[in-house]
């Protein structure tokens, strides 16, 4: 499951010898890459147009937790037949796998293991300042959107994504250096390459809702459910306050992998989550002390750095249930 402005193309953006979905392909597992509600690939709906209705754009990653997932996980078992599965979550797509497995803890039976590549659950040691300050306007933000009706952000034909193609593309340079100063990334440890390909593919919408959403959690620095306001609160949840994701009560075997120079996925904050997980198998931080929130997906490395263990893990459990 990928992250925040990503889709499935994340997967298979650095090539068929280094992306993790081509990886374990050729390991004959059966892959699924999905994609969340409202991207490029994922905006049919019974009766909605995300074009032209707001209302389409009112859910964050709580109902992408809460309903999505578990739909995907559903769906992916009744074709296959299998009664579980393995997971990957990206940022995010981690984020989206906590959620569902705390809100709707029946899916913890349906899983062998999940792994969480820079998860994503508390924000109390947050690093990247740039996106700090913009957490700290997203609720003025948010009402703004609101009052001119936009819901949807960093859509494929909006401007802000045909400027980020075509200056990446020219010079993908500019682009390693934005994702260093909003995730910690360092220069050259991503391909050139691979930075023009994921230009071209990425960002591909997103709700404003989700934006509101995670910077609430940074503002909190609580793993909470989406604040609607008290009335609201009340209305959807029975309490004034928001309440909280009970990670506690995620019983499936979690490998967290982590990085030391993640400005977005701390070190501390996964500890803060792994103290709370009752199945944690390993937290996993990757020995290159540059490895950052994005190396984890296409830096030239990965393959014998990540997709390895995911692989030996994988392999291990495999095992295990035949």
């Amino acid at each position: 499951m990928h992250g925040l402005y990503d889709s499935s193309d994340a997967w298979i953006l650095s090539g068929p010898k280094n992306g993790l979905a081509y990886i374990l392909a050729d390991n004959c597992y059966d892959v699924w890459v999905p994609n969340t509600r409202g991207n490029r690939y994922s905006r049919k709906h019974v009766f909605l147009d995300p074009d032209k209705d707001m209302e389409y754009w009112n859910f964050s990653f709580d109902e992408l937790g809460n309903f999505d997932v578990p739909a995907i996980i559903d769906y992916i078992l009744n074709v296959t037949g299998e009664m579980k599965l393995f997971y990957i979550g990206h940022s995010q797509g981690t984020t989206n796998f906590f959620i569902m497995a705390s809100l709707r803890p029946e899916y913890n039976r349906k899983i062998y293991l999940s792994i969480q590549l820079a998860p994503i659950a508390y924000f109390k040691y947050f690093n990247s300042p740039i996106l700090k300050v913009i957490a700290e306007f997203s609720p003025l933000l948010k009402t703004y959107l609101d009052t001119l009706g936009v819901g949807e952000l960093l859509a494929r034909r909006q401007l802000i994504h045909i400027l980020i193609e075509y200056i990446c593309q020219m010079t993908p340079e500019i682009c390693g250096i934005a994702l260093g100063l909003t995730t910690g990334l360092v220069k050259n440890t991503i391909s050139s390459n691979t930075l023009s390909v994921v230009s071209g593919h990425l960002p591909v919408g997103v709700s404003a809702k989700t934006l509101a959403h995670f910077g609430q959690l940074i503002l909190s620095k609580k793993f909470n459910r989406y604040d609607e306001g008290k009335i609201g609160n009340i209305k959807r949840y029975g309490t004034e306050k928001t309440p909280e994701y009970n990670v506690t009560s995620i019983t499936s075997p979690v490998v967290l992998i982590c990085s030391q120079n993640d400005w977005v996925s701390s070190l501390k904050d996964a500890n803060e989550l792994s103290s709370r997980l009752g199945n944690l198998v390993e937290t996993y931080v990757v020995p290159n002390n540059y490895w950052s929130h994005n190396n984890h997906l296409w830096d030239k490395n990965a393959r014998k750095l990540v997709f390895k263990k995911i692989l030996d893990y994988f392999d291990r459990y495999r095992n295990k249930k035949s």
